[in-house]
């Protein structure tokens, strides 16, 4: 769930990605990519290929691949801050990673495309909604992750009374 604040004239949404919860994913990813092959290939001490060996290769691969994408998670999750300010009439975005340094850009209220709400159906829970807004120059912005449909309508609303 985003921290949007308002404030007379200032509309801020801000997402992170807390230390501990980037800790935690880089950790849990490491754990299979080196569990797993050491585990499967490596310990066993494989005389030579033969067709046995290939349903081990196969699991160390997928778990590799598992590990990769928690750690990819953890060092790479955006922390990022939109702030539509109505008396400059413009939008701040900044963001950063682990691994990537803070980058801020500004862009007028005037350069606003489209803002639309983004559906994100998922497998294993309810959906998820978030604000969209595509600029002149066809940068894309996605922010926030409201948990209900009513939610996202409310702040886009208001973001958009606010650009009027």
């Amino acid at each position: 769930m985003p921290k949007v604040e308002e404030t007379d004239g200032q509309i801020v949404f801000i997402e992170k990605v807390p230390n501990g919860v980037r800790i935690f994913l880089a950790i849990v990813g490491l754990f299979p990519m080196f569990l797993a092959p050491y585990e499967l290939l490596i310990r066993p001490k494989w005389n030579g290929f033969s067709l046995y060996l290939i349903i081990p290769i196969l699991i160390s691969v997928g778990a590799i691949l598992v590990g990769g994408l928690f750690v990819a998670a953890g060092l790479f999750g955006l922390n990022q801050t939109f702030i539509f300010l109505a008396k400059s009439k413009t939008i701040h975005h900044s963001y950063e990673s682990a691994l990537m340094p803070l980058r801020r850009k500004t862009y007028k209220f005037s350069d606003i495309a489209k803002s639309s709400i983004n559906t994100h159906d998922w497998t294993d829970g309810p959906s998820t909604y978030s604000l969209q807004f595509i600029f002149k120059d066809g940068q894309k912005i996605e922010i926030s992750s409201f948990e209900t449909r009513n939610e996202a309508e409310q702040s886009l609303n208001k973001v958009e009374n606010l650009i009027r």
